[in-house]
């Protein structure tokens, strides 16, 4: 699907400030024709539900829809080749670090590839 096509889909995508839907919005937008239909939202989840009841399209990280692809509630659309986006992973430098958040922090670098 290329981008002329995608242009003409709903999206669902993440609350602005997003670095990967704000390229993709931006993308989108210099597709001549009419402006693209796009919703934003401050959770991955409410963008991913619209997407599993089949109203749209998303971008999201592959981290966050592994399960749902895996069973069958979304599906992926091969379409134009978009740049790898940096993930960083930050915390107050003098804060004290709970196990429970260590424990996630180690989880998510586990998910996230060398250089990523």
């Amino acid at each position: 699907m290329g981008w002329a096509e995608l242009a003409r889909q709903n999206f669902f995508v993440h609350e602005e400030g997003c670095t990967y839907s704000d390229h993709l919005v931006r993308t989108l937008r210099t597709v001549p024709g009419p402006p693209p239909r796009l919703t934003r939202f401050g959770s991955i989840e409410a963008a991913r539900s619209c997407v599993a009841a089949g109203l749209g399209l998303t971008l999201l990280p592959r981290a966050t829809v592994v399960r749902q692809l895996a069973e069958g509630a979304l599906a992926e659309v091969h379409g134009p080749e978009i740049s790898p986006v940096p993930v960083q992973l930050t915390r107050a430098r003098r804060r004290w670090i709970s196990p429970a958040a260590q424990a996630v922090a180690t989880e998510l670098a586990g998910l996230i590839p060398e250089g990523g």
